[in-house]
């Protein structure tokens, strides 16, 4: 039984996935099992990289290898967390595969560097993977591809990224087969492309156009900052990505001398996952919408309306038929009408739709608290959607919202 520490990441799912496919046992750790949502079959046990004693009883004797991934960024974190961690792994399995990076060889103060220095000093055997760099990493363009702009640093920065499956099929090789000991693999894709020539790959493949405009670095770099929480890593990020505007990424053939099957391209990564790039359909906005009502999950809601989405709903204006522009109005427009407003409950229909249209009905079940009247109003939404998004919402109503 292969032990896989980070089962639950994008690489560690393929490698649970493709060890399944060869009927080999996976013994998966992972943080919260409840939430794993792995193929049945697959052992999981509760186990975390900060309690390295959690790791002890997670993976138990008679393990013949394990792959590891180290999730954390901070490379202080990594030369006081790590040999505590491989150590308890060295004392279960004998052979260790870790997801290394391009940047451990050139970087020794790295946290990719300071793991494989004490997988090193462990004693065990291990076999290092380093990507060039993920081609998944481009999912954090998918809001931007959607709208038809992506707004980044460099897009002269040329790469070889790799699909996930391809980086997971080398993990597996050396972690079942005899002849990958000491190695350090650099994985590429079998191709390298510039930024800009990815986004436009990907628009191809989900169907729409997107244009590349190029963002100043210091702006993207307190974006990056603000969305991983860590400034120095999002500065090692750009610096990487001025680098490869002078210096493409190299290719190798590692992929195809491990598993005999040539890596795949950029083009079948963005095939593979064209549909979490492209703009849902109509009848795919008025789904999440319901299911977004149902669950009282108003962010999701208020996601899918456009910035400049129109709102006709006459019976909210005291001087008859009237609109309100923009998510703010519709925001405090309903934060007036609901002041006096206790809902104990929402019942919301499934959607109809037709052409670029949906309607759907709900029933609120409500209190009007000023004169404690319980009532149920029942309202239809006809909504009409262009570009993924919803651009306008008519609103009738059943019942008056609440009476005096």
């Amino acid at each position: 039984m292969i032990a896989v520490i980070g089962a639950t990441g994008t690489v560690g799912r393929e490698i649970v996935a493709q060890l399944r496919e060869q009927r080999i046992g996976v013994l998966a750790v992972t943080r919260n099992p409840a939430a794993a949502g792995l193929p049945a079959g697959v052992e999981v046990r509760p186990g975390d990289l900060t309690d390295p004693e959690s790791l002890e009883s997670a993976i138990g004797d008679g393990v013949p290898a394990a792959f590891l991934v180290w999730p954390f960024t901070d490379p202080g974190q990594a030369a006081r967390l790590a040999p505590e961690v491989v150590a308890v792994l060295a004392r279960r399995t004998p052979r260790i595969v870790y997801l290394s990076a391009q940047a451990a060889a050139a970087d020794p103060d790295s946290f990719w560097a300071r793991v494989e220095r004490a997988i090193e000093d462990s004693g065990v055997q291990w076999t290092f993977l380093r990507p060039t760099g993920f081609a998944t990493n481009t999912r954090m363009w998918a809001e931007q591809i959607r709208s038809g702009v992506v707004r980044w640093p460099y897009g002269a920065a040329v790469r070889s990224l790799i699909h996930e499956r391809d980086i997971a099929a080398v993990a597996v090789a050396a972690l079942t087969q005899d002849g990958h000991r000491g190695l350090r693999y650099l994985l590429t894709g079998p191709e390298a492309i510039s930024q800009a020539d990815q986004v436009r790959i990907i628009g191809e493949e989900a169907g729409h156009p997107v244009r590349w405009q190029e963002l100043p670095p210091a702006q993207a770099t307190d974006q990056l900052a603000a969305a991983w929480g860590d400034r120095a890593f999002a500065e090692h990020a750009m610096a990487s990505w001025a680098r490869m505007a002078a210096e493409p990424e190299p290719v190798t053939s590692v992929v195809a001398e491990v598993t005999g099957v040539p890596a795949r391209t950029f083009r079948e990564w963005a095939r593979d996952h064209r549909d979490e790039f492209r703009l849902p359909t109509t009848a795919e906005v008025a789904q999440r919408y319901a299911h977004a009502f149902r669950t009282g999950d108003l962010d999701a809601a208020l996601a899918l309306l456009s910035p400049g989405v129109v709102r006709a709903a006459p019976i909210e204006a005291a001087d008859g038929p009237g609109e309100l522009h923009g998510v703010q109005a519709i925001m405090d427009n309903s934060a007036a009408l609901n002041a006096g407003l206790r809902f104990h409950s929402v019942e919301v229909g499934d959607p109809f739709v037709r052409g670029d249209q949906f309607a759907v009905r709900f029933a609120f079940d409500q209190t009007y608290l000023p004169t404690g009247r319980h009532q149920t109003a029942v309202k239809m939404s006809l909504c009409t959607v262009a570009d993924g998004a919803i651009v306008r919402e008519e609103v009738y109503y059943h019942t008056p919202r609440h009476s005096s």
